[in-house]
């Protein structure tokens, strides 16, 4: 993976998120920094030196968001909030540009990792980032260190949509620039220009040497599809050859491995009323219920699975399940049955007793297949797009020379 320069400290005091500890703090207390140490004849005993030509911030953005735009991987490294003012979030993602991505979320000395496949968003983490979030459901015991499919708003972010590099240019093309010039300013100490954006509390640094934008600062990082994003603070550096292989290699074992045990909190299920057990002879045992939307504000469409079990002590348990896709606001009817078929000369009855438990499940078989034919498709279309980017570097360096 790229590296990339995680600094708290800036120049500016304007960055609002709520610090969660005294470090975060620390942290992000603005601070005054002196340049002229960097320009020639700096020193107290030296006459001062002409200032540096001013820079013009619009051509400067352009530049910088073309060059982007073309990224075929990007590594973001800093804080998230839901909004300004919320608790922060310490992330860390690598998103490649067809939004295949991975990374951690630190919250309340919490971590969460998260992965993006095949525009799926997956949370594995402890059972305490799910209470944070207010995040239950049935089958929430195994939640605990295990895949959830989860949204963005309890996420935080979705990073298929608002950072893959296209769409974050995009954004911040959107946004538009505050002021004509752009402002020296030293920032990890390397010497970068600070562009003013529209609105209170966005900006941005460019590299004055590369001329990459290495660190953003916006109060809402919302894609056009999007009715409201984060607040955020992101180190940005391109992601190499290695970085995206070494992204596709674990987003690909992930799915092949683990996903399909997965759960998902995307909807909060529940039985709407009380289910139904019917017994006839044999005895033969069926079991109806109707699964709601319990929270009222899920997102998208949920496959159930409702699994049953008879029990008497004398002749055993008989098990039976039926599945289904609950829509979010909507019902789900499941119904399944089991037959003791118990033939006797004498007539005898038993007394069945039922229990039913329901189970998401964040990836079917099927969704499997077509996530890592999705992934492979990516992961050659984006080194592809690496290889191209750095020949045209190479062709641009030659006729330089």
């Amino acid at each position: 993976m790229a590296p990339v320069s995680h600094s708290r400290g800036r120049s500016r005091g304007r960055w609002l998120l709520a610090a969660t500890s005294a470090v975060a703090v620390v942290g992000l207390a603005g601070c005054s920094i002196d340049l002229s140490h960097l320009r020639p004849g700096g020193e107290d005993d030296e006459p001062a030196a002409e200032e540096n030509e001013p820079v013009a911030a619009a051509p400067l953005l352009e530049s910088a968001l073309a060059d982007l735009a073309e990224y075929p991987a990007l590594v973001a490294d800093g804080q998230i909030a839901e909004s300004v003012g919320a608790d922060v979030q310490d992330t860390t993602l690598t998103v490649a540009d067809g939004g295949a991505a991975n990374g951690t979320l630190r919250l309340n000395e919490g971590e969460a990792e998260v992965l993006q496949a095949d525009d799926k968003l997956y949370v594995k983490a402890a059972e305490s980032f799910w209470l944070d979030k207010g995040v239950f459901g049935p089958d929430f015991d195994d939640f605990d260190d295990n895949w959830v499919r989860s949204n963005a708003t309890q996420v935080g972010l979705n990073p298929g949509a608002s950072l893959t590099p296209a769409a974050l240019a995009q954004i911040i093309e959107d946004i538009g620039v505050e002021g004509e010039e752009a402002e020296e300013e030293n920032l990890d100490g390397e010497l970068t220009h600070k562009i003013d954006l529209a609105g209170e509390r966005n900006q941005l640094w460019i590299d004055a040497e590369t001329e990459q934008i290495k660190r953003i600062e916006i109060e809402e990082l919302a894609d056009a599809d999007a009715e409201a994003g984060p607040q955020v603070r992101l180190d940005l550096a391109e992601a190499d050859g290695t970085a995206v292989n070494e992204l596709y290699d674990g987003l690909t074992t992930t799915a092949e491995d683990e996903l399909t045990g997965s759960r998902d909190a995307r909807v909060e299920i529940g039985w709407s009323g009380s289910p139904e057990m019917d017994c006839e002879e044999g005895p033969a045992c069926t079991w109806t219920g109707t699964v709601h939307d319990a929270g009222g504000d899920g997102v998208g469409t949920v496959n159930v699975r409702m699994d049953v079990t008879f029990s008497n002590d004398d002749i055993g348990d008989e098990e039976c399940n039926d599945s289904g896709s609950l829509e979010a606001g909507d019902t789900l009817e499941l119904s399944c049955g089991a037959d003791y078929n118990i033939v006797s000369e004498t007539q005898q009855s038993y007394e069945i007793g039922g229990e039913a438990e329901l189970v998401t499940r964040g990836l079917t078989g099927g969704q499997q297949e077509d996530m890592l034919a999705a992934l492979e498709e990516q992961r050659e279309a984006t080194l592809a797009d690496g290889e191209e980017t750095e020949g045209a570097d190479d062709e641009g360096a030659d006729e330089e020379d």
